[in-house]
């Protein structure tokens, strides 16, 4: 991503890029992950409820496993969204400012500050979806197990009927970010590129 004549050009349209590429992720990915996994907060609450009556059926690591590994993934869920947003606001407060400061000298020098900004809260969102990824491979896993005594669970606990469509929701998001895990990888060296080509940018003397 060499500079052109216009030492910001190429920060234009890098930003642009990844902006537009967050706002698919907020909008479409994130929407639909939330989406799937709606129903894992109501029975998530109720799981921590009856934790020690399911654990004497299903065991004591099953039980353990889908309440952390759940709570871990609604938490980091969060966190994402919330990044994802405050990462959009700020690519298009960058690209606004690109757009509309004439001063190359004060540009240049704002964007060496605010692009680093915006590459730390990529790295942040990159940790946390591997961090999900990681978490709900473990819940898939610690779901079927309690899936097995979902019959003799309903007796007591009818709720545990949710399982089910709990469970199919969850391996969804699992194939859908394991695809997000893999792009987001490139997409994070474009962006650590893109950094340090800025910090190579010379500051234009003022006029």
């Amino acid at each position: 991503m060499a500079p052109s004549n216009d030492p910001v050009e190429f920060v234009e349209k890098g930003i642009d890029k990844l902006h537009t590429r967050m706002i698919f992720y907020l909008k479409k990915v994130w929407k639909r992950v939330r989406s799937l996994l709606m129903p894992l907060r109501k029975f998530m609450k109720r799981m921590l409820s009856a934790a020690k009556s399911i654990a004497k059926t299903a065991g004591k690591k099953a039980v353990a496993q889908v309440t952390s590994a759940g709570q871990a993934v609604l938490n980091l869920l969060d966190r994402v969204e919330q990044m994802l947003k405050t990462m959009i606001k700020l690519g298009q407060r960058i690209l606004d400012t690109i757009r509309k400061n004439t001063d190359r000298s004060r540009l240049v020098r704002v964007l060496k500050t605010v692009v680093r900004k915006y590459v730390e809260m990529f790295r942040q969102v990159w940790g946390w979806v591997q961090e999900i990824w990681e978490q709900i491979g473990v819940l898939d896993t610690a779901l079927m197990i309690l899936n097995r005594f979902a019959s003799v669970l309903q007796i007591v606990f009818g709720w545990i009927k949710e399982l089910t469509a709990i469970l199919a929701g969850v391996k969804k998001v699992k194939g859908m970010l394991k695809k997000v895990v893999k792009t987001l990888r490139l997409e994070m060296k474009d962006a650590i590129r893109l950094l340090k080509d800025v910090a190579k940018l010379p500051v234009p003397k003022e006029a």
